[in-house]
């Protein structure tokens, strides 16, 4: 679907009602509305409301209409449900669409852009569309559970940021992640899998690395997710727990080179493995992102640590060209292009330095 493309909206008017299926039914059989009262035993007051629509039609009239007519009980209740199901959703969406401006708080271009949901014209069917991305029944269940997020950003509050926007790309993560299934959290095994995390930094290629990198995660309890940023969103990545046995270790998918993308995943790791379950963690750009607490700091130093631990710091320091940064690399088992973005970061060599080692990443 193009960004210019609508979903198929129904022409409420045509949705069959089952009254007009009787009638047809009926004809078809020569039968006139009184005879057909007496046959169903039924006065003619009540078809006449089954027919008008004004009366629904029951188990016990299914069995009746079945036996008359010769046509299913099962083809009437499905009618039936189906007819008052839409006629609900109607309703539904005329109500709603009196509150079109609640599309304005929400990251609703990005949404449809990044194929999150559905473009409608109908105001009220696009609310209804946005309403099950976020999982809420109405408007109001969303605004609480707004609030449940900005508890959570609290620690973030001086921060230059859209807290819809981030609660939406959260969002998307959480649903992206319900689909992995995951064995139970194991913290042991995911310690042991570090060597093996570690070498994909060597593969340049996202298709083939990343399917491995989710298959080790899941086995050890968490969905990794990597997810697009809507606008205002400066997210680089995000921890969370969703249940006591699954974690969501989510990065995003936007300004990825080699350095930030695996910095940034042994960063959540260092959360996932050290820090509270009941915290929401989230990562920023450094340069729109102002939160930087001792738990970040930690986090930094597990993630430093794992990529190049600390024994080589000093060796590394004192490299002189691509070639000895190739060589160090090969010696510690990691990407040049992860020493490259440390070296950067450590202000040992300028950021305009060496970039041909670097892989940038561009991720659909």
């Amino acid at each position: 679907m193009s960004n210019n493309d609508y979903k198929f909206e129904p022409d409420w008017s045509h949705f069959i009602a089952p009254g007009e299926s009787i009638l047809e039914a009926i004809n078809d059989k020569n039968l006139s509305k009184k005879t057909f009262a007496e046959y169903m035993d039924y006065s003619y007051k009540h078809i006449y409301k089954l027919i008008e629509g004004q009366a629904s039609i029951t188990e016990d009239t299914a069995l009746r209409l079945e036996k008359v007519l010769n046509i299913p009980a099962k083809f009437w209740m499905n009618l039936e449900s189906t007819y008052r199901g839409a006629l609900a959703k109607k309703q539904e969406a005329e109500i709603l669409s009196q509150n079109n401006k609640w599309l304005e708080e929400i990251p609703l271009k990005d949404m449809i852009k990044l194929n999150w949901i559905e473009k409608y014209a109908d105001k009220g069917l696009q609310i209804i569309e946005c309403l099950k991305f976020y999982g809420v029944a109405s408007i109001e269940a969303w605004h609480k559970q707004e609030q449940d997020y900005k508890v959570a950003f609290k620690a973030y509050d001086k921060c230059n940021m859209n807290e819809v926007a981030i609660q939406t790309w959260l969002k998307r993560g959480e649903i992206e992640a319900s689909a992995i299934h995951c064995n139970p959290f194991n913290k042991k095994k995911l310690i042991a899998y570090f060597g093996e995390l570690r070498a994909l930094t060597l593969i340049k290629d996202p298709k083939v690395f990343l399917p491995k990198l989710k298959t080790i995660c899941a086995d050890c309890g968490v969905a990794v997710v990597l997810i697009q940023t809507p606008s205002q969103c400066p997210m680089g990545g995000a921890t969370k727990w969703l249940s006591s046995n699954k974690a969501l270790l989510m990065l995003s998918a936007r300004g990825k080179n080699e350095g930030s993308l695996w910095f940034s995943f042994f960063h959540e790791l260092g959360h996932i493995l050290n820090h509270n379950k009941k915290a929401l963690f989230l990562e920023g750009n450094k340069k729109d992102f102002c939160n930087h607490s001792t738990l970040e700091y930690e986090a930094d130093n597990f993630a430093s640590n794992i990529l190049i631990p600390a024994k080589y710091i000093n060796e590394m320091k004192y490299l002189k060209n691509k070639m000895e940064i190739i060589k160090f690399a090969d010696k510690i088992g990691i990407s040049s292009g992860v020493v490259v973005g440390r070296m950067q970061h450590e202000k040992i060599i300028p950021y305009s330095y060496h970039k041909d080692l670097q892989v940038s990443y561009k991720f659909s």
